[in-house]
């Protein structure tokens, strides 16, 4: 038998049956194999017992979580300083350095007084360009938990520093802009001015629209020809309506007051829109409020310092009132004449407490004194004999002095009233008066009310309903 036969004949797995077979006569790998899976059946591996390449795999996770974690942080730290940059910058548009200088600082303990203002450029026929139509003081405790507001109306009665006589208190921004505006306000009140926020009409409506419209309660339907219409009831206005409510003075039923009423709806509307950007959550609009406001608002506060004041604005614990006055015509013109001695009164307590007296409900009313001060001249339009007499006899009545009367020379079909000196607040107080004009129109007129020698000339259309 030779070498390859003695191998065939004694190796393991030839002619043997497989029950003699043992785990010796297998070869070796084979076996560590058979070992590996009975092993894995007799007991679950550990941690311990896993491969070392799958324990480090586990371990990469950490350093992967602290990497994604830094990376966010720092596309958090990035879009910050980029937003506070953006910001800065907004407010930097809004910032009249020169403006800034005129203003008093504030001293510790001492409350922090703004001065609000709405600047109307002309937009209104007959107006000059320019001029305040908001004036608002503002005054915060030392504490910030208390603030009182005095409006003061656009045509109160004041000395304008380097204009001869008296004019109206608006005019001084027509005359020098937002640093003299400032200064007529302290010399007339006598209180330091330490902020102030200006707003443009014009681009008043920009904000609200930002806002998506901004919701409130309009007790009465406005129809003013002038500033514009809007619906009573529980209303979203839009920027054209918003800008109609803080505007409208014509109307002689829903602002039977004139500029008085007026002052009561522009405090209205600003309360009902701090509450609208106060309860504003979507960072899109905030940033189109914010593009919008940076447009058309000039102040020296930041937008912090801004949103801060309008917290306090609509504060339950927030007293608001118009200086005490009466409307009057001197020389021809109307304008508000303040009660010295109660608005002395009154500045003295929103001085030192923060405080200020409920107005009166008749403080809207002109009063019988002051409409006998107003030449009215009657024409009839109507072609309605004798009805020119009739109107004027219950404009008497109601406290006017004794009108002329005579016939226009054409033919009308409205109510027309013709007012001189650009200012059509003392036509709106004889359009009230009117109880057969539901919709009369106001325009001014120096022509025709120097022709009759009147400050208001009326004339009477077809659509008078005489009662």
């Amino acid at each position: 038998m030779n070498k390859h036969e003695r191998d065939i004949a004694t190796h393991p797995f030839i002619d043997r049956p497989r029950e003699q077979r043992d785990t010796q006569d297998q070869p070796t790998i084979y076996r560590s194999r058979k070992r590996l899976r009975r092993t894995k059946r007799r007991a679950p591996r550990t941690p311990q017992d896993q491969p070392t390449v799958c324990r480090q795999k586990k371990k990469r996770w950490k350093p992967v979580l602290i990497i994604s974690s830094l990376a966010l942080l720092a596309i958090i730290i990035t879009l910050f300083v980029v937003g506070y940059v953006w910001l800065k910058g907004k407010e930097s548009r809004m910032k009249l350095p020169a403006v800034s200088k005129v203003l008093d600082p504030r001293r510790s303990g001492q409350p922090e007084t703004t001065l609000i203002m709405g600047v109307d450029k002309g937009s209104v026929p007959g107006e000059v360009e320019s001029r305040t139509d908001i004036m608002m003081l503002v005054s915060v405790n030392p504490d910030g938990n208390k603030a009182a507001v005095i409006s003061i109306p656009r045509d109160t009665r004041v000395k304008i520093a380097g204009h001869k006589g008296y004019n109206k208190i608006n005019a001084a921004h027509a005359f020098g802009g937002t640093a003299l505006a400032i200064d007529i306000v302290r010399e007339f009140t006598g209180l330091p001015i330490n902020h102030y926020v200006e707003i443009d009409f014009q681009g008043f409506k920009d904000i609200v629209n930002a806002l998506g419209g901004v919701k409130m309660h309009v007790d009465k339907t406005i129809n003013d020809i002038y500033a514009g219409y809007v619906p009573a009831g529980d209303v979203i206005l839009n920027g054209d309506q918003a800008l109609a409510l803080v505007r409208a003075r014509h109307d002689v039923k829903a602002v039977p007051g004139g500029d008085l009423d007026r002052i009561k709806n522009q405090r209205k509307f600003l309360q009902a829109m701090l509450g609208t950007v106060s309860h504003q959550r979507n960072p899109f609009k905030l940033v189109k409020v914010i593009d919008a406001v940076s447009n058309d608002v000039k102040t020296d506060l930041s937008f912090m310092k801004m949103l801060s004041l309008g917290r306090k604005l609509r504060g339950t614990n927030l007293q608001m009132s118009t200086a005490p006055g009466t409307p009057k015509v001197i020389g021809g013109v109307w304008y508000y004449i303040v009660d010295d001695a109660a608005f002395q009164q009154m500045l003295a307590s929103f001085k030192s407490k923060q405080e200020v007296a409920p107005e009166k409900e008749n403080q809207a009313d002109t009063g019988n004194s002051s409409k006998a001060d107003i030449k009215v001249v009657v024409l009839n339009g109507s072609r309605t004999a004798g009805l020119a007499r009739k109107v004027a006899d219950e404009l008497t009545g109601k406290g006017y002095q004794p009108l002329k009367v005579a016939n226009a020379q054409s033919r009308y079909s409205t109510t027309t009233l013709y007012y001189a000196d650009g200012d059509s607040t003392v036509a709106g107080t004889v359009a009230a008066d009117l109880a057969g004009a539901s919709q009369p129109v106001l325009q001014g007129s120096a022509s025709l009310t120097s022709e009759y020698g009147a400050q208001v000339v009326v004339v009477l259309g077809s659509d008078y309903a005489s009662q």
